[in-house]
């Protein structure tokens, strides 16, 4: 037995060990240098761009001058006042959009009836996109907080509301035939369950596109004067300020990896059940 047991165990060993071509001498590995790589790259084609003003002269942010910019934004208070003030109206549309879009693609996909009378409507409504509601965000709640959540939560109830549906719709209904078997007979008992489990995958995935989708409405949002980093982005194009217009593109970039970063630990977390 002791044999046929330590072959398994050098052969997972040799398997899950990186091999010496894998790694640098510095310790990095391949996969790393390559993408170190591919940001040199980035870097020195976005610099010739500048230099040889492919774009026209003065439309492409020197990418050296980015730190001094950094430091100018940070230091003159712009910045992080910039980042609260979006976070504020970003929180609120994708709270209530995701919770309104799964609740009511739940009930979509769970009952006939439901679906049955606004199927039509949502078929109307879906492809307008949310930058088109803007002009009634302003006439309802005035530039503010509330109307760039309104115009977020837009964007984020439709993600939600059929990534939820989907979900719902795909649960094996052999589910519902064990549940039944078991005594869990009620439609209450079974959403418990059966339905919100078994979909809950499906139900995160949607949440966590619409954590990304959020961003894109609440930028196009703060462009029409909601204060916040794409009012920064918009002031700083006028006068002709493109670092300080790349700098506020990469703050978005950074909040949104640390959002996306929690919402993965908070759904390991909650689909912790998953083999």
């Amino acid at each position: 037995m002791g044999s046929a047991v330590e072959p398994a165990k050098t052969s997972v060993a040799a398997a899950t060990t990186p091999s010496a071509a894998d790694k640098s001498g510095w310790g990095l590995s391949r996969q790393t240098l390559l993408g170190l790589g591919g940001l040199l790259v980035f870097v020195a084609l976005w610099k010739a761009s500048h230099f040889f003003a492919w774009t026209g002269a003065g439309t492409m942010p020197d990418p050296f001058l980015l730190p001094e910019t950094l430091w100018d934004e940070w230091s003159t208070g712009r910045l992080l006042p910039a980042v609260g003030s979006s976070l504020i109206h970003y929180v609120w549309g994708l709270g209530l959009g995701a919770a309104l879009g799964m609740a009511i693609g739940f009930a979509a996909a769970t009952n006939t009836v439901f679906e049955a009378s606004h199927a039509y409507l949502a078929r109307i409504l879906r492809p307008i996109p949310p930058l088109a509601w803007v002009v009634f965000a302003i006439a309802w709640f005035q530039v503010s907080h509330a109307g760039a959540a309104f115009v977020i939560a837009i964007g984020v109830f439709w993600v939600n509301y059929f990534a939820t549906y989907a979900a719902i719709r795909g649960v094996d209904p052999r589910y519902y035939e064990l549940a039944r078997a078991f005594g869990q007979g009620g439609w209450w008992r079974q959403s418990l369950t059966v339905t919100l489990p078994a979909a809950a995958p499906g139900m995160m995935s949607g949440f966590r596109t619409g954590v990304g989708q959020a961003w894109m409405a609440l930028i196009a949002a703060e462009l029409l004067g909601v204060p916040g980093m794409g009012q920064e982005m918009n002031s700083a194009a006028g006068v002709g300020a493109y670092e300080a217009v790349v700098i506020y593109m990469f703050a978005i970039s950074g909040v949104y990896a640390l959002c996306d970063f929690f919402f993965v630990r908070f759904e390991n977390w909650v689909l912790q059940w998953r083999p």
